[in-house]
């Protein structure tokens, strides 16, 4: 066989592996997802970048628009004509050792302590313990934010996107991509006056969210609950509160966030280092497992 045709045959076979990656289950179903995800929460929010409703709509609307993920997921397993009840019955599994309940609830202050060191420690900052707000405010925002306020974000970037990936991804990559669109989700709340990500540095927390996307995915590959994750996240927000070198205001910084992120960054290290990149787990959790449908099977 000559040159040409061994290019010939190589162009061929490179076109195919990509049709049949863009023809799979898990990318079509992820991809459907996010249409549905950033249809549903960008047409909410768009109101607000506009500047069409009054600042009165914008907590409704970016807490409505929160549930975008969740929208995407039942959207997608509708179209794919999996069993809702079979994949919430699957996620919401409530009996789990209760190291992981510990874990989940341990992570968000033990991130956001280490980091306030990294911001004192590198960047010169000053521990200022006192403009702190009261302890009672912690637990509060993590229930309000469980069910309203970034939790349910998890029954559809964990419960739904990880386990679709999964059907033909590693563990690493399905995180990455997760990652990738869990940032770009945020995008237009960023130039939302009043939003949690208005005043936040980009750069940093995109490595942030990034980073602590594999963290979640390791989570919920090895409880194969969505619970853990909803409690993390509902940990995760509040938290910032409480940076120990000023609170919310020393977090927005470069520096403060930069800390965050860096701290973030090593955990998720940790847990490929230590886990390895195929599953974080014994084994990944794939979306046809939780559904019992052949359907969304890679």
């Amino acid at each position: 066989m000559d040159t040409e045709d061994t290019g010939a045959s190589s162009s061929v076979s490179t076109a195919t592996d990509v049709d049949r990656l863009v023809e799979s289950p898990a990318v079509r179903g992820f991809t459907v997802f996010v249409l549905g995800t950033l249809g549903f929460s960008w047409s909410l929010w768009a109101l607000l970048v506009a500047d069409l409703v009054p600042p009165s709509a914008t907590t409704p609307l970016i807490l409505v628009g929160g549930f975008g993920p969740l929208v995407g997921a039942l959207l997608t397993l509708r179209v794919q004509g999996a069993s809702i009840r079979a994949w919430l019955r699957s996620n919401l599994r409530l009996r789990l050792p209760v190291r992981w309940y510990l874990v989940a609830l341990l992570l968000p202050p033990l991130l956001v302590g280490l980091a306030g060191l990294v911001h004192a420690g590198v960047f010169g900052a000053r521990l200022d313990l006192g403009s702190l707000p009261p302890a009672w405010v912690y637990p509060a925002g993590l229930v309000l934010v469980f069910f309203v306020g970034g939790g349910q974000e998890e029954l559809g970037w964990r419960a739904f996107a990880v386990p679709v990936l999964q059907e033909r991804f590693s563990a690493l990559l399905t995180s990455l991509l997760v990652g990738v669109v869990w940032v770009c989700w945020h995008l237009p709340l960023f130039v939302v006056p009043g939003s949690s990500q208005a005043g936040i540095p980009l750069a940093p927390y995109a490595v942030a969210v990034v980073s602590v996307s594999v963290v979640f995915t390791w989570l919920y590959n090895s409880t194969a609950s969505v619970l853990p994750a909803m409690l993390l996240h509902g940990g995760i927000n509040p938290i910032a509160q409480y940076f120990p070198t000023g609170g919310a205001d020393a977090i927005r910084t470069v520096e403060g966030y930069g800390s965050y992120a860096l701290v973030v960054l090593g955990l998720a290290l940790v847990v490929l280092s230590v886990s390895g990149a195929a599953s974080f787990a014994d084994e990944r959790v794939r979306l046809s497992a939780l559904t019992g449908s052949s359907e969304t099977a890679d």
